[in-house]
């Protein structure tokens, strides 16, 4: 019977304040104006006549919607036919409706289980202009929703009053948490500073008391602002003045429609000095504020710079700090420079540093050089303050706090040669005479020979794996594995045909296992050549 009572005093109230001229700026001549009220009531014979809440689209202002004892109703003619938009309420006893100012498809009903509909209850979402709602109340441990408050500037955040306190959601409704345990009917977001918040209750369910509470940090911690208002009069509804957010009006049970003129918004100027240098982040981050609204300041330097220390109506180098808004504020962040350091660069011929030019960089701070040989040359050392770090791409200095040097050097690739003959057992490398195992002999028009002294003239291993009959041959980030007897070799574990000719396949003559020259030295990365006036081979390549 009590909840009936308060919602037949909420629609009252609530009628007087959106009538009263002073609430929305209507001047006395409009408010005796001849204007003649018409019933559109078409489609909503099923409730009643019991409306509880209206709320029309900000993008669309000919669709409308209604909470009623019967559910949600929906208008897309200003209000001259109405259509039931229920599916998913499993409760129809709709008590408050808000609607998402950014997406106006997104639309949130507060509902409450009652003696006909005892299963339901919470909060529910439609994202679809009402054709279906889902609940959303996990968190949400009262099902009595008596309003619903939607952050004017996040519109994620949503609120709801309930006979067991105040919830908040961060998600849209998806999750809720309590931010009070208090019997609240009514609640109004302040539209320029949406951390500020005002909350009625009924004082004979609330530890508070009658009255109105404010909180200006999103619903955390409340102070009441009674001052004026009856001893014991219930808050049925609140609304803020959208202009001067200072101004708010409660519609109380029994007594009336009362204003509240608070304190002017408090401005808070944040300045970096030099502006340049750095910058100043503020939470929450609104134009004006409420008065008592705690802002927390953060400063930020630039690259090369510090933070020192606050002025104005700060003091102090605590980073980051709050402030109270109790008059127009004035703050001011210094910044200074940080020491520097030289980082100097130098190349010899063949190649390149990157970058090339003394590179100035703030204590603390690093730098990275990129070291690139240039056709013909390879990376001999990199020498950071004349000590070497080897032959390395890249070199980066970290943590700087004192003067550094780094020199490339580079020098000449000089490729070597490798001569064979068929028939001959001795191969030069560089001119010197080595002897091999057999001589190269040629087989299927494709040239063979024993390779282990080539393998290992330029560089790579060798080895023979006699259960298997597999040599391996290793050099750089090459390995080549063959089989006597198959075509198909693996290059990096990958399948590889050795020929095209598919009888050129490593072999084993006179005890000696022969493999395929140019399939080998092609596999290594080497040049081969063929003269067939002299019949000699001759393999290049660099160190």
């Amino acid at each position: 019977m009590k909840q009936s009572v308060h919602f037949v005093l909420t629609l009252v109230l609530c009628l007087v304040l959106s009538l009263s001229g002073v609430l929305v700026g209507i001047s006395a001549a409009w408010a005796a104006d001849t204007g003649i009220w018409t019933a559109v009531n078409t489609g909503l014979e099923g409730t009643g006549g019991d409306v509880r809440c209206l709320v029309i689209d900000p993008h669309s202002p000919a669709i409308l919607y209604a909470a009623t004892m019967a559910g949600v109703f929906r208008s897309t003619d200003s209000g001259t036919t109405w259509t039931a938009v229920n599916a998913g309420l499993t409760t129809q006893y709709v008590t408050c409706l808000v609607i998402d100012p950014v997406t106006p498809s997104a639309l949130y009903a507060g509902t409450s289980s009652s003696l006909w509909y005892p299963e339901g209850g919470g909060v529910f979402r439609s994202t679809d202009s009402g054709t279906t709602w889902t609940a959303v109340n996990a968190g949400l441990t009262d099902p009595y929703s008596h309003c619903l408050a939607i952050d004017p500037v996040i519109s994620s955040t949503l609120y709801t009053a309930t006979s067991g306190g105040v919830f908040r959601s961060t998600d849209s409704g998806t999750t809720w948490t309590a931010v009070n345990n208090e019997y609240v009917a009514a609640l109004a977001i302040n539209p320029l500073t949406s951390s500020t918040l005002y909350a009625g209750t009924w004082g004979y369910y609330s530890t508070w008391g009658y009255g109105v509470f404010r909180s200006t940090d999103s619903g955390t911690t409340w102070a009441a602002v009674n001052s004026g208002l009856p001893g014991l009069s219930n808050v049925n509804c609140l609304v803020i003045d959208p202009h001067t957010p200072a101004i708010l009006y409660a519609g109380n049970d029994g007594a009336g429609v009362f204003r509240y003129v608070g304190a002017s918004p408090c401005t808070l100027t944040a300045t970096a000095m030099p502006s340049a240098d750095g910058s100043i982040r503020r939470s929450p981050d609104a134009a004006s504020y409420t008065p008592a609204t705690v802002v927390t300041l953060s400063a930020t330097p630039a690259p090369g710079y510090t933070f020192t220390s606050w002025s104005g109506d700060l003091s102090g180098s605590t980073n980051p700090t709050t402030i109270t808004m109790d008059s127009d504020k004035t703050v001011t962040a210094l910044f200074t420079a940080l020491p520097t350091c030289t980082l100097t660069p130098s190349a010899g011929s063949g190649g390149t540093i990157a970058p090339n030019t003394m590179q100035t960089v703030p204590q603390g701070g690093g730098k990275t050089f990129t070291i690139t040989p240039g056709a013909g040359y390879h990376i001999a050392d990199v020498v950071v303050d004349g000590s070497s770090v080897g032959a390395v791409t890249s070199y980066t200095f970290t943590n700087v706090e004192a003067n550094h040097t780094i020199q490339a050097v580079f020098a000449i690739d000089v490729k070597r040669v490798i001569t064979l003959t068929i028939g001959k057992s001795t191969m030069y490398v560089d001119g010197s005479p080595v002897v091999l195992e057999a001589a190269p002999i040629i087989l299927n028009s494709r040239t063979l020979l024993p390779i282990r002294a080539v393998v290992e003239a330029v560089g790579g291993s060798i080895t023979w794996e006699a259960s298997t009959q597999k040599v391996t041959i290793v050099r750089d980030d090459k390995t080549v594995e063959l089989w006597i007897g198959k075509n198909v070799a693996q290059l990096n574990g990958q399948p590889v045909n050795v020929d095209s000719d598919s009888r050129v396949v490593p072999i084993i003559m006179s005890g000696r296992t022969l493999l395929p020259l140019r399939f080998v030295a092609e596999a290594l990365a080497l040049d081969v050549q063929w003269n067939a006036t002299t019949k000699a081979i001759t393999i290049t390549h660099a160190p």
